[in-house]
């Protein structure tokens, strides 16, 4: 009995369409592209998804869309995903924000540290600086400080290796668990000549641009080695804090930490303040806030035509808003009109 009229044009049509797809992945050798890729990722076990996803045509290539792909918060949602392009800081990836003291750098760590808590990801905080106020991330910034491991350790070998042992212990209790890296700051910590008396002066910088590359693969390492292979997820991110620093006999500034650093980084923000944010309190002058600028230095996960440059943003001790959304004092996040 012969098909329908319709029922046959479907079928042709669907048979034009697997043709065309077929000669658009077919080499002048004769080789099918796809079934290719297909044959080799089918080599691969159920228990090996992510190793067959590695394996691909350049047309699938993409950034996670899902929202448990990304260490993301509404209130930096408003302008990270403006200045990034994405949702939020991603797993399987390296970001460093690099700034002045005192440009709202630490402030962008704990949004997102506080962030990833609310969404049970794990927290291990760097402290180099010995300077994380925990009354400030509990009492403003809505973090809870009791569930984050923390190392303030101011060597950079010693202080990666204990970041290291947390991921390793805290992935035998639980292969699962999502973890975010802050090291706060790359500029901060030591190398190991530094804490010998006898250092030369004139190789520093060259000893810790080693050894921070030294941790920064250590940390690319880890990244990798901790992949979920039967879901293709990945399950660590890290947020490097960093400042920056005038090029001598030149225009310009540069981050600490050597090229490694700045090549594993697929993000780098660069803070820089602007003004200070001042008001009267009992008859004496307080700053409660400043504005600073939010510039793109790198970004390797933006694939659009164009994106925005830079931002101002309002950073105060109950976390950071787009400049522009501040239209008065009572838009600011902490600010207490009975304590004028």
């Amino acid at each position: 009995m012969p098909r329908p009229k319709k029922v046959q044009d479907e079928i042709e049509h669907t048979d034009e369409a697997k043709l065309e797809e077929t000669k658009r992945n077919l080499l002048p050798t004769g080789i099918d592209v796809q079934a290719l890729v297909d044959e080799v990722k089918g080599r691969y076990g159920k228990n090996e998804k992510a190793l067959a996803d590695d394996l691909t045509t350049g047309d699938n290539i993409q950034l996670p869309d899902e929202d448990s792909d990304y260490v993301l918060s509404n209130t930096l949602r408003s302008w990270w995903s403006d200045l990034v392009g994405v949702r939020g800081i991603p797993f399987g990836r390296i970001v460093q924000i690099a700034g002045k003291s005192d440009s709202g750098k630490s402030t962008t760590a704990m949004a997102f540290m506080r962030a990833a808590q609310e969404a049970g990801v794990l927290v291990i905080l760097w402290d180099a600086e010995k300077k994380f106020g925990i009354k400030r991330y509990k009492n403003y910034m809505g973090g809870d400080p009791n569930t984050l491991l923390v190392t303030r350790n101011k060597s950079i070998l010693n202080g990666a290796k204990q970041v290291i042992q947390y991921i390793k212990v805290a992935k035998e209790q639980n292969p699962d668990v999502k973890i975010l890296i802050v090291w706060d700051s790359v500029g901060a910590t030591l190398n190991e000549q530094e804490d010998d008396e006898g250092d030369d002066y004139s190789k520093q910088p060259g000893v810790t641009a080693k050894q921070v590359g030294w941790a920064m693969k250590k940390f690319n390492s880890v990244i990798e080695r901790y992949r979920n292979l039967k879901t293709g997820k990945e399950t660590i991110a890290c947020l490097c804090i960093n400042q920056v620093y005038q090029l001598i006999g030149s225009v310009g500034s540069k981050e600490k930490g050597g090229e490694q650093l700045y090549y594993l980084s697929s993000v780098i923000l660069q803070l820089s303040r602007k003004k200070d944010l001042n008001r009267v309190t009992k008859g004496n002058k307080v700053k409660f806030g400043i504005v600073t600028r939010a510039k793109v230095r790198k970004n390797h996960l933006f694939d659009g035509e164009e994106c925005i440059a830079e931002l101002d943003l309002v950073v105060s001790a109950g976390g950071i808003q787009l400049a522009s959304d501040v239209k008065g004092k009572s838009d600011i996040v902490g600010w207490d009109d009975e304590e004028d």
